[in-house]
């Protein structure tokens, strides 16, 4: 049995269909076209349409988005992948992240390490995504980031630049700026932990 739930979202009265299953106990959100997302890979995108497309488990309908001018099609039963963009009250939550340190992460082993950041990442959860940056913030100031630890910290920093730039209305510059800023402490501990 299903049942389609009208959920407010914001001020604007903006809202998304959120279609339940019982059965499942799946939670499929619809967004609409010209919606702005954040993708749990790529980050910051825009719905630029709803179609039907042959996928894999046969026709279904996807969300089209483009990153670098390359068609990505969602289906949306794989919605859960994508999310609205914070509210603006909500970046400072973001900023707090990074001066909590509760375990070093260097106590973790370098595999079990990128398992971890890589779960966070795909969560879509802004904190958890705040708390890889800080990480491998810590991790670099100690010991130069290599491989797959340093390209999953440009990629989560350019996550967060692009959702607080667009959710603050700043220049993506100023948002990498404020995150730098708000790793300084971070950085300063791993310094002292070098020596």
């Amino acid at each position: 049995m299903k049942a389609i739930v009208r959920k407010e979202l914001d001020a604007d009265s903006k809202f998304a269909c959120e279609l339940c299953s019982k059965k499942v106990g799946m939670i499929i959100k619809m967004f609409k076209v010209s919606d702005k997302v954040i993708h749990n890979s790529y980050g910051l995108c825009e719905i630029a349409a709803i179609e039907m497309q042959n996928t894999y488990y046969g026709k279904q309908d996807c969300y089209i988005i483009y990153m670098n001018k390359i068609k990505i099609m969602i289906p949306v039963s794989y919605a859960e992948m994508l999310r609205y963009p914070i509210k603006k009250e909500e970046v400072a939550k973001v900023f707090e992240a990074f001066g909590k340190l509760d375990e070093l992460p260097d106590t973790l082993p370098y595999k079990e390490r990128i398992k971890v950041y890589t779960e966070k990442l795909i969560s879509n959860d802004i904190l958890k995504i705040a708390e890889v940056s800080r990480d491998l913030a810590f991790l670099d100031t100690v010991d130069k980031l290599k491989g797959p630890e340093k390209n999953l910290f440009e990629r989560v920093n350019n996550i967060l630049s692009d959702e607080i730039s667009f959710v603050q209305n700043i220049s993506k510059l100023t948002a990498q700026r404020l995150i730098h800023s708000a790793s300084k402490k971070i950085r300063e501990r791993a310094k002292c932990r070098k020596k």
